[in-house]
C-alpha cells in the first residue's frame, strides 16, 4: 500500500502569507500529515499577493522606509521605527521557517500559466487547511480556478470559510466548490454551508496541526533554547479585545508575569510585563509549550495549548451579532477536543481551573481516525 502511495504525487495549495503563526504551522502540518500517510507531496509555492495587487503596495513602501531607516534612523518617528524593526525581524523568522521546514516547489507561481505548468507534476491536488475559502480574502486559486483539465483529481482537506453567513459566499465561489471531487471542512457551520451549496453531506475533519503527533511539535519547540525562565501567562490575541482586566486578575492570582505576543501586522494595546516581537513559528511553539497559562482568541494557539497540555482561557474574537464573526470554528474545535469549559468571559477568573487531558485524548483519537480515513479515501485514484 505504501509503495503505491509513494507513486502518487500530491500538490498542496494552502495559505502561508500574512505572517501568521497558525497559517505557517498548519502548512507544515499539512505536508507532514500527507507525507506520513505515505504520499509524495510538495507545497505549491503560490504567491498569494499576485491575486491581490493592492496587497503589494504597503509592503513595497515599508521596504523602502526600512531601507531609509538604516541610513537615516532619526527621519522616522520612534513608533514607526519600532514597527518597521519588528516587521523586519519577523519577516526573517518566517522566511527562515519556510526554507527550513516547508517542502516547497522549486518554482514560485505568480500567475495561472505558472500554476498550470507546476501542477502538471502532480497526480492529485489538495487544498487546505486554514481560511483559504474566506469570502473576505477571496482567492479563486484556492478552489483550483486555474485548472483547464477536468480530469485532474481535486481534494479539499479541512478548508475554512472563516465566516458563518452563507450570504457572503459569491456565485463564482459556489460554482468552483461544486467542481471539487472530494470535499470536507474544518468546522460544523462550514460543512453545513458546503452541503447547502452542493446538496451532499460534507464531513468535518481535523485541522492538520491535530494530525501531527504532539511529540513532533515538542521536538520543534525544543530545537531552540527556552525563551523565558520565569513563570508566565502567554497572551496571543488577533482580535481587538485583549481582555485586560481578566488577564491582570489571573496574573495576580497565579503570581505570574504577563507576556504579550506582538505581531507587526496585529499590534494590540495589552499592558504586559514583556512584549515579544522577534517571534517566528518555532519561537511561538516554544512560548506556548512552556507557559503556565495561555489566554487567546486564536484557533491554532488553542490547538497547541491543547497539544502541550497547558492551562487555557479561550475567548471569542467577534461578538455573535457581527455578520462576519469567526466564532464557529472555535466552538467546533472546543467541542471536538471536549474542552468547551475553556471558553471564557471577562467575568469568570478561576486560577484553579484545570483540564483532564487523559479524558479528552480519547475523543481526539476517534477524530484522528475519521480524518485519516477521509484523506486516504479522497486520495484514491
Amino acid at each position: 500500500m505504501e509503495s503505491e502511495c509513494k507513486k502518487i504525487k500530491v500538490g498542496i495549495l494552502t495559505r502561508r502569507a500574512g505572517f501568521n503563526h497558525g497559517s505557517s504551522l498548519q502548512a507544515y502540518a499539512m505536508a507532514k500529515f500527507i507525507s506520513d500517510a505515505g504520499y509524495d507531496c510538495k507545497i505549491i509555492d503560490y504567491d498569494e499577493y499576485s491575486g491581490h495587487p493592492r496587497w503589494k503596495i504597503r509592503p513595497f513602501i515599508e521596504n523602502i522606509q526600512w531601507a531609509m531607516c538604516k541610513y537615516l534612523p532619526l527621519s522616522f518617528r520612534p513608533q514607526k521605527y519600532k514597527y518597521l524593526s519588528i516587521r523586519d525581524k519577523q519577516y526573517k523568522r518566517f522566511n527562515r521557517f519556510d526554507k527550513q521546514y516547508l517542502p516547497l516547489t522549486n518554482i514560485k507561481c505568480s500567475n495561472y500559466d505558472a500554476l498550470q505548468s507546476c501542477c502538471k507534476n502532480f497526480d492529485i491536488l489538495i487544498c487546505g487547511s486554514d481560511q483559504i475559502w474566506s469570502p473576505l480574502l477571496y482567492d479563486p486559486v484556492f478552489l483550483f480556478s486555474f485548472l483547464t483539465n477536468e480530469h485532474t483529481h481535486t481534494v479539499a482537506y479541512a478548508p475554512s470559510f472563516g465566516v458563518s453567513d452563507i450570504g457572503l459566499i459569491g456565485v463564482e465561489e459556489k460554482e468552483l466548490i461544486r467542481k471539487i471531487n472530494c470535499l470536507s471542512c474544518r468546522e460544523e457551520r462550514g460543512a453545513e454551508m458546503i452541503e447547502k451549496v452542493t446538496g451532499s453531506p460534507c464531513p468535518v475533519v481535523l485541522d492538520p496541526t491535530l494530525m501531527v503527533d504532539s511529540k513532533n511539535w515538542k521536538e520543534l519547540a525544543k530545537s531552540i533554547c527556552n525563551i523565558e525562565s520565569e513563570p508566565y501567562i502567554l497572551c496571543y490575541f488577533l482580535g481587538e479585545n485583549v481582555h485586560q482586566d481578566y488577564i491582570s486578575s489571573l496574573a495576580k492570582q497565579l503570581g505570574c508575569k504577563i507576556i504579550n505576543i506582538q505581531m507587526f501586522n496585529r499590534m494590540n494595546s495589552l499592558r504586559s510585563d514583556r512584549e515579544v516581537t522577534d517571534l517566528g513559528p518555532i519561537e511561538f511553539l516554544n512560548l506556548v509549550m512552556n507557559a503556565e497559562w495561555i489566554c487567546t482568541d486564536s484557533f491554532h494557539a488553542t490547538i497547541f495549548s491543547y497539544l502541550f497540555k497547558r492551562k487555557l482561557s479561550v475567548f471569542e474574537r467577534f461578538k455573535n451579532s457581527d455578520k462576519e464573526n469567526q466564532n464557529s470554528r472555535i466552538h467546533t474545535l472546543l467541542k471536538i477536543l471536549n474542552i468547551e469549559e475553556t471558553l471564557s468571559n471577562d467575568n469568570n477568573v478561576n486560577s484553579n481551573f484545570s483540564i483532564d487531558y487523559y479524558q479528552v485524548n480519547a475523543s481526539l483519537l476517534e477524530w484522528r481516525n475519521k480524518s485519516i480515513c477521509y484523506l486516504r479515501e479522497s486520495l484514491k485514484i
